[in-house]
């Protein structure tokens, strides 16, 4: 038995699909591997800009059902957290996952679908198909499979790799196996040509030498826009982006904040050095209306020396001991006045 075969009474459960626009959609889950994304030949078509081609895998067996992210470019979250691609991972009975704007329900299959062989039945130790992990890593080749053989892929566009990240090994991501997105059987460039060629069996298979090929950098090329939104951008993308509009990202700073950050600088630096600009800056960093203090024209005349160039800031937040006092005084230093010196007054409302 193949690693996409499976019997035709073998249920192992339903995924129910929530579409952007409302829409519901019930698929069964029936294979052993089930492919979700944006691709005309996936088992759970998925209509979302943000989802890759083939975005992700459903492995089913015996032992329950196992989620991959295969490779996309924008992610595969479960519970909120992002899954490492092309590492499977158990997917309990309920879940929830997201791709793209697209949320998907997992759904187990009852338990009198397991076999109903009474205990003194021998059942054989060994399974009956090779290892899940195996099988991907082989692109699920089918034992009739003559395709001829696929060459080595050059490595898909990726993000800017930071500090400390592990690298991919010499032979790439997919260790020459097929890349995302693209069928196993027969090229979906047949569509492309005259219907007489359509069931041209060696023609398709001919075919998807050049898809493998060209299929990553049609999905990066599909997806670049995403790696110039600082909402959708990868971590590691953030400082690119930044540099272009002449930022230097403090990694102290949380996330979600840098995002808003690179969001919000053509309109800072309109502002920049003025009382509206340095509270809109902290108010992106702390989540607070900080309080600006400036003495005014006759504090400045009856004031001495530096006293009379001074202001104070005031933040009131729930707990002050989670605010970096070191990063707003950064923050401060960098957008305030050059002549200006300033009192910071971080206090518990």
């Amino acid at each position: 038995m193949s690693a996409e075969a499976a019997p035709s009474d073998m249920r192992f459960g339903t995924v129910e699909v929530k579409y952007p626009d409302g829409r519901t959609a019930v698929f069964e889950l029936t294979k052993r591997q089930v492919a979700l994304g944006r691709a005309s030949d996936v088992d759970v078509p998925i209509n979302d800009s943000q989802v890759s081609r083939r975005h992700a895998l459903l492995l089913c067996g015996p032992e329950g059902v196992r989620l991959m992210d295969a490779g996309s470019a924008n992610g595969t979250f479960l519970g909120g957290r992002r899954l490492p691609a092309r590492q499977p991972v158990p997917l309990p009975d309920g879940a929830v996952l997201r791709i793209g704007t697209t949320q998907v329900r997992f759904t187990a299959a009852p338990e009198e679908a397991a076999p109903a062989e009474g205990p003194a039945t021998s059942a054989p130790t060994a399974p009956e198909r090779p290892d899940l992990d195996t099988a991907i890593k082989s692109a699920a080749a089918a034992p009739d499979d003559t395709r001829p053989p696929v060459p080595p892929q050059p490595p898909a566009f990726e993000p800017p790799r930071g500090p400390g990240t592990p690298e991919a090994g010499p032979a790439g991501p997919h260790d020459g196996a097929t890349p995302p997105g693209v069928p196993d059987d027969r090229s979906t460039y047949l569509k492309y040509l005259p219907a007489l060629y359509s069931a041209d069996d060696f023609l398709g298979r001919f075919l998807l030498i050049f898809e493998s090929i060209l299929s990553p950098v049609e999905r990066t090329i599909d997806n670049l826009h995403h790696y110039l939104d600082a909402r959708l951008t990868p971590p590691e993308m953030l400082p690119w982006l930044a540099s272009w509009l002449g930022l230097v990202l403090d990694e102290r700073w949380p996330e979600e904040r840098r995002r808003e950050l690179i969001r919000a600088a053509v309109e800072l630096y309109q502002w920049r050095g003025t009382r509206r600009g340095l509270t809109e800056f902290l108010r992106l960093y702390t989540g607070l209306a900080p309080e600006i203090v400036e003495p005014g024209l006759a504090g400045r005349r009856a004031a001495s020396g530096d006293d009379a160039f001074r202001f104070v800031v005031r933040l009131r937040a729930p707990n002050a001991s989670r605010i970096d006092r070191a990063v707003v005084e950064a923050i401060i230093d960098a957008e305030k006045p050059a002549h200006a010196g300033y009192t910071l007054e971080i206090v518990e409302s």
